[in-house]
């Protein structure tokens, strides 16, 4: 532990001297080998959030989880003329995680987390991946050319996660219900996210890529990805089954299309389904659609959306149980900088049941992603 922590600090200082070298002289990274090329990149992003529960209100500085702040390590290396040998190193670094944060404990201390610790083999044949990294179905709902993602997705519980929702009738907070249980507790929009694990993925054939990949306790998943343009439009599109040894499988998909105008339009889903269901249970699901436009300007592209989710039965497995969300969100590109500036607002609602009452939930959030 302690040299993973000393080995995270010097990729962090090597980071800060990255950040502070002028852009007349350029900091160079070397490796130990003058055969592996290396690249160091990472993220800083840093907000402000307000939420109202309908019982109280409170402002939080957090760090936003649908893009973290965030240091790697990429190391490549040219074997043979059709065969590279890499490495990914990547930590997570979060101080008062929007997803985490709740009116009870606003302040949660910082700690860095290893997200890609991984090998890879990539040829003329495809692509294997040894390590800590993405599964196949990770982000396979999370495909979004909206330009505003950073700021408002399919993941509603990145921002204000840990809310509970207000019973009114009961004048007290539900003890089952926070905004990631109702939206992402039963069914998640990132498949089987990221585990040790061993993965493939085929060369691209037209635009399509199919990968596949086995995990730490007996999880696996096979995805279908497209990627492409026509006619000066982008598509994307994926979709993935999963399945886990906890009994239970799992379909997500996405598309999202930017066209030459700038409109765009993102769609995504998911359900589950459940071996073991309790009885009157119904398996959860999700559909998720937003659309926006993102125009030219000289400081960079502005990029505006509004979206809509519906989550039925995420919390807990029992027929009717809906939560709805829908919010705005808007991003300023500063090209220049490698900056982006973003604000969003989003009210979810728990749908009420003849012994409860919930008050919706109401978030904004405003910050800055400084991108190296």
């Amino acid at each position: 532990m302690k040299n993973q922590t000393k080995g995270t600090l010097t990729l962090l200082a090597a980071a800060l001297l990255l950040s502070a070298a002028s852009s007349a002289s350029a900091l160079e990274i070397q490796s130990g080998s003058d055969k592996v090329q290396l690249q160091l990149y990472g993220d800083i992003n840093r907000a402000v959030m307000y939420a109202d529960d309908g019982n109280q209100e409170k402002f939080f500085h957090v760090d936003n989880t649908n893009s973290e702040t965030l240091i790697g390590l990429t190391g490549e290396v040219a074997a043979t003329q059709c065969l590279n040998v890499g490495g990914n190193l990547e930590y997570v670094w979060q101080s008062n995680p929007s997803n985490a944060v709740s009116m009870d404990e606003e302040s949660i201390p910082g700690k860095f987390d290893a997200q890609l610790v991984e090998l890879y083999l990539e040829g003329q044949l495809g692509k294997v991946s040894l390590g800590k990294g993405e599964m196949a179905s990770d982000v396979s709902s999370e495909h979004d050319l909206s330009g505003t993602d950073i700021v408002g997705n399919v993941g509603f519980g990145d921002v204000g996660g840990a809310l509970s929702f207000f019973d009114v009738a009961k004048k007290a907070y539900s003890e089952s219900f926070t905004v990631e249980s109702v939206t992402n507790g039963g069914i998640s929009s990132e498949g089987l996210g990221k585990a040790n694990r061993v993965r493939y993925d085929t060369p691209s054939f037209g635009g399509f890529t199919l990968s596949g990949a086995l995990g730490e306790d007996e999880i696996g998943d096979v995805a279908l990805e497209y990627s492409g343009e026509f006619s000066g439009n982008e598509l994307e599109a994926e979709v993935a089954w999963s399945n886990a040894d906890e009994g239970w499988s799992q379909i997500n998909g996405s598309v999202s299309v930017l066209f030459s105008t700038g409109l765009n339009i993102t769609v995504a889903g998911s359900t589950k389904d459940v071996s073991d269901m309790p009885a009157n249970g119904d398996d959860p699901t999700f559909f998720y659609g937003k659309l926006g436009y993102t125009f030219a300007q000289p400081i960079g592209a502005t990029s505006i959306s509004v979206d809509y989710g519906v989550f039925d039965n995420a919390a807990v497995f029992d027929i009717g149980q809906e939560a709805t969300g829908y919010g705005i969100q808007f991003v300023q590109e500063l090209a220049d900088w490698n900056t982006q500036l973003y604000a969003g607002c989003r009210t979810l609602s728990l749908e009420d049941d003849t012994k409860a009452d919930y008050e919706d939930v109401t978030l904004v959030m405003a910050g800055v992603m400084l991108s190296f």
